[in-house]
């Protein structure tokens, strides 16, 4: 699933799980906040931009737009989805990663918070902290990675950032993103 985002710009990807799960940036470098999305027979992906005051618009950018994106049949390497287990949680590449690559903690930056719920427009971000990474477990494919959290909590977001220059696929591709915003809002048992 993919949405536009009017405040930051850009489009948005999706992955869900039960009543949670994960946003990814997909685009960014637009010309306005993106208000809406529509697919063209072309199979384009057609975006309407918008702004106004407060925090309806992208800080810098028009007030309005129309723009067009084409894919031009090139893949990235990026997150392709995350997963919260029990203990922590598993990150999957679109492509393998390299060998020897994303092996160790300080690949990996990792951070919760929770929002509490105002009467205003959105709310403060609360207990903002680290957690440290205590284990990584790389996957024999290579195209998951597991991140043992102790410290993880339940209602709050799970922030992952990745080291983008030491992070590359087996193809020697770098990374697209490197951030991700999980909604933890329950934490499975047993997985």
């Amino acid at each position: 699933m993919i949405h536009g985002d009017v405040t930051h710009g850009g489009i948005k990807r999706v992955f869900a799980g039960a009543y949670q799960g994960v946003v990814f940036r997909f685009t960014q470098g637009l010309e306005a906040g993106v208000n809406r999305l529509a697919w063209g027979p072309d199979g384009s992906l057609y975006l309407g931009g918008v702004g106004s005051t407060g925090n309806w618009g992208h800080t810098g950018k028009l007030g309005y737009g129309l723009q067009k994106l084409t894919f031009n049949n090139s893949t990235t390497f990026e997150m392709l989805a995350v997963r919260a287990k029990s203990n922590g949680v598993e990150i999957e590449f679109t492509e393998p990663l390299k060998s020897g690559v994303g092996e160790t903690t300080v690949d990996y930056n990792i951070r919760q918070w929770w929002f509490k719920p105002t009467a205003d427009y959105g709310g403060p971000k609360l207990d903002d902290e680290s957690l440290k990474v205590k284990t990584v477990k790389v996957s024999a494919d290579r195209k998951k990675v597991f991140l043992e959290l102790p410290g993880m909590k339940a209602k709050h977001v799970i922030y992952i950032h990745l080291n983008r220059k030491s992070i590359t696929s087996n193809t020697g591709k770098n990374l697209w993103s490197t951030e991700a915003w999980y909604n933890m809002n329950n934490i499975p048992v047993n997985q």
